[in-house]
């Protein structure tokens, strides 16, 4: 379930991000959701639950993703 404003929490970011990234770790809560580590790059879930299928360089690019 979500928390105050909308916002994705913790526990569900993970549950939602490893349905497609079973090995996510490292969760970080930016603006608009979580990003996290998948092998050697970054992916994301926003906070609408929708979870990056390609992963990305840093973190700052996959927050790209995103918006």
């Amino acid at each position: 379930m979500t928390q105050n404003g909308g916002q994705l929490a913790e526990a569900e970011a993970t549950e939602q991000a490893r349905e497609v990234w079973p090995e996510a770790e490292g969760f970080e809560r930016v603006p608009g959701g979580w990003t996290f580590r998948v092998g050697a790059g970054y992916a994301s879930v926003t906070d609408s639950g929708r979870v990056a299928t390609y992963p990305q360089g840093t973190r700052g690019h996959t927050q790209r993703f995103m918006n």
